[in-house]
């Protein structure tokens, strides 16, 4: 399988150090506006968390010409558009998906939006926000999201470990002064990328970017501080008691950034794990034991590390005979190789996906815009040779690297009792001891 490549990418660079980048897919019937900025709340400190969100709602309050956010939306949307915008640990993303006729317009409305914003109706935001947070906590204002206590557990005392939303204590106190800060600190042209992509015409895009953000200011690049600490010697484990009918964990392995070696090799194995239906947790969890409907494997990548996660909701009497199934899907990709028909089937469904995101905005803008914030220039036809060259045994080796106990965390949310919860450390260590 080769992919029949429809699109063309190029990078130039502004004057003030904004990258702009373009992927021209001219069989397209839309074009997308899409600003990566390298900040989220690895790169705030404890009194500054939950900065990083906060001003990313603030940049769509209003700006020169456009008087508050309805005017804004307004202005968008009437060009086939509508602006979004959304914060994780380690950047943060705006776009806007409109006809390929009003590109400069859109472009423009987003250089004004982030060279003369206004951060107007703050206290408005802050309620919007406030109500947004209730989500991850309970009525005693505890922690309950889990993938914040599984970062918490897994990096802690390090930034990785905040939450985005940040502490309600600091919604209530930021005020302009700090939004202001943090915009010159990490909005300048230097730490941001744009990008554009769909119908569109490369020279018209670079024209549109130097009218509209020529004059934003250079600033610096960003920079993700200190890697986490090192591995504990064993596994480390956390449940938050709620009033929840099931009982959420997730079982985490850390592992290495998307630029390692072994990056494509553990995407492959999570493939294998849960690559659909017929994957092995998928077949063996749910479809063979009916242990949980909910149930799924993922790989999150930072600048200087990763996670390969496991998550799965039960009911909670089936707490520990689910790690222990788990541990049994587990523990032969450890000792075992892939078989080659199974590695066969997961490298072309691997290849369709890789091919099917050619046709997407949205990935495409994600791989060369997220690519060129985090210095990582792997193009998706080298994506494809190199899964070509992936092989069992390394496959095998990765497992074995990195399932191990050391690196590993389990966090629960959920109803399980005290009782419960021994026996799903029992069950954990059991499998920390295969895993040796």
């Amino acid at each position: 399988m080769t992919l029949q490549k429809a699109y063309h990418h190029t990078s130039t660079q502004l004057d003030n150090g904004l990258v702009v980048s373009t992927v021209e897919m001219p069989h397209l019937h839309s074009a997308g506006v899409f600003l990566f900025a390298r900040v989220g709340s690895r790169h705030e400190s404890a009194s500054t968390n939950g900065l990083s969100h906060f001003l990313e709602h603030m940049f769509f309050r209003g700006c020169d010409g456009f008087p508050d956010s309805s005017a804004l939306n307004a202005a968008m949307e009437d060009l086939g558009g509508v602006l979004e915008g959304y914060t994780t640990r380690d950047h943060s993303g705006y776009h806007s998906i409109v006809h390929p006729d009003h590109l400069e317009e859109a472009t423009s409305i987003f250089g004004q939006m982030f060279c003369r914003p206004h951060f107007k109706s703050i206290e408005i935001e802050r309620g919007i926000i406030l109500e947004e947070t209730l989500d991850a906590v309970d009525e005693r204002g505890r922690q309950i999201e889990l993938d914040v206590i599984s970062h918490q557990a897994n990096f802690p005392g390090h930034g990785l470990g905040q939450s985005i939303d940040g502490p309600r204590k600091n919604l209530r106190a930021f005020q302009l002064a700090d939004l202001e800060r943090h915009r010159r600190r990490f909005y300048g042209a230097r730490n941001m990328v744009l990008l554009f992509t769909g119908a569109i015409d490369a020279k018209r895009c670079r024209r549109a970017a130097r009218q509209a953000f020529g004059g934003l200011f250079p600033g610096r690049p960003g920079h993700d501080g200190r890697p986490p600490k090192r591995l504990r010697s064993g596994p480390a484990v956390k449940f938050i008691r709620t009033d929840d009918t099931q009982t959420r964990i997730r079982l985490s392995f850390r592992t290495v950034p998307d630029v390692h070696e072994d990056h494509l090799p553990l995407l492959m194995l999570r493939r294998i794990l849960d690559g659909g239906l017929s994957s092995r947790i998928q077949a063996e969890l749910v479809e063979k034991r009916g242990i949980a409907y909910d149930i799924g494997a993922d790989i999150t990548t930072y600048s200087d590390c990763g996670l390969f996660e496991f998550e799965l909701a039960v009911a909670h009497r089936k707490l520990a005979y689910a790690i222990e199934e788990l541990g049994n899907v587990i523990v032969p990709l450890v000792k075992d190789p892939v078989g080659r028909d199974e590695l066969h089937r997961v490298r072309r469904r691997m290849k369709i996906g890789l091919e099917f995101s050619l046709d997407s905005l949205h990935e495409l803008a994600q791989w060369f815009g997220l690519g060129r914030l985090f210095l990582r220039h792997t193009t998706p036809e080298q994506r494809l040779r190199a899964l070509n060259r992936v092989s069992a045994a390394e496959i095998q080796k990765v497992a074995t690297t990195y399932f191990r106990p050391e690196r590993m965390t389990l966090t629960g949310v959920g109803g399980a009792s005290p009782a419960v919860v021994r026996e799903a450390r029992s069950a954990l260590a059991r499998l920390g001891d295969r895993l040796k």
